[in-house]
């Protein structure tokens, strides 16, 4: 079927990138489709939903292939069918983020910070716990040194806990001296957090999806694979924007900062395309027990704080 312009145009972006980083995509449909619906889905079922975002089949298995021997994904066969599931480190890696992702969480600074100092963490834990950390909001501000405005919390125990470091992290609770300068900190902020490059991430982001976000307020979106896609691609876009930036509070910001902006029309728009996507992914879809089963409770509070 013919799609319209606005969804063409979102299409035909993501299909002119170099590289596509399919595996990336895959991970935000794990974690924004599957683990609503059942945990598990059919190979056959993935390749289906690719299709619709441009992506042939031999790139998914081959993508599929990479996440399970990164530990991402594992799977089970039934008869000559694979279905897939997050492992439990993927499972683990989501939810951390996810509470970011779907703005689940409010910021409310007190200008506490909290420090950590690693020492001696295992080579095969050292990279996938420097990514969790900065998922969390971690930023090394110098060699060895790892900051976050607030604190850890729930996340940042699971974390060290998952990749054998709780003996190995020390943990260290700061506040800002009334003898600091306030240009050297908004320096430090400024370049440890990479803001310039964040806020151009947002405005590209803006630009590619704003009008999306007029066409979806105009008029319910009536076709359940078009709100699919467009729900994925949006998710996705905003998803990579957040393997980067941290929530600051905003007194550490730039002022007008492109993030707030952007993050009101990823709320807007996923809200808007929530429930007919949700009818393609439950009419279409499969788990290893037939259809895809109703979004979880906790899918229809995604950005439910958000106005």
């Amino acid at each position: 079927m013919s799609r319209p312009a606005v969804i063409r145009h979102i299409l035909k972006e993501f299909a002119g990138r170099r590289p596509m980083r399919t595996t990336s995509l895959i991970v935000t449909f794990f974690g924004d489709v599957v683990s609503q619906h059942g945990n598990t889905i059919w190979l056959g079922s993935l390749v289906r939903a690719m299709a619709s975002l441009g992506i042939n089949e031999r790139l998914v298995r081959t993508s599929v292939f990479r996440l399970v021997q990164e530990g991402w994904l594992e799977s089970d066969r039934v008869g000559r069918r694979s279905f897939y599931r997050f492992s439990d480190y993927g499972s683990h890696e989501y939810k951390r983020a996810a509470r970011r992702i779907y703005a689940l969480d409010q910021i409310n600074w007190q200008g506490h910070w909290q420090l950590l100092l690693p020492q001696d963490i295992p080579d095969r834990h050292k990279e996938k716990l420097r990514r969790s950390l900065q998922w969390q909001g971690y930023r090394a501000i110098a060699p060895g040194t790892f900051a976050k405005p607030g604190d850890g919390g729930t996340a940042l125990r699971e974390s060290l806990e998952e990749f054998d470091a709780v003996d190995r992290v020390l943990i260290l609770d700061a506040t800002t001296s009334d003898l600091a300068s306030p240009e050297l900190m908004r320096e430090i902020v400024h370049d440890s957090w990479q803001l310039d490059e964040v806020a151009r991430d947002y405005r590209d982001f803006l630009a590619n999806f704003r009008a999306l976000g007029r066409w979806t307020r105009r008029k319910p979106v009536e076709d359940p694979e078009t709100a699919f896609i467009a729900r994925t691609l949006l998710i996705h876009d905003y998803r990579r924007i957040l393997l980067h930036d941290t929530p600051l509070p905003e007194e550490l910001l730039p002022a007008a900062w492109p993030g707030a902006k952007a993050l009101q029309l990823t709320g807007q728009v996923y809200r808007d395309l929530a429930r007919p996507s949700v009818e393609y992914i439950t009419q279409t879809l499969e788990t290893g027990n037939g259809p895809m089963p109703p979004a979880t409770r906790g899918f229809w509070q995604r950005f439910a704080k958000v106005s």
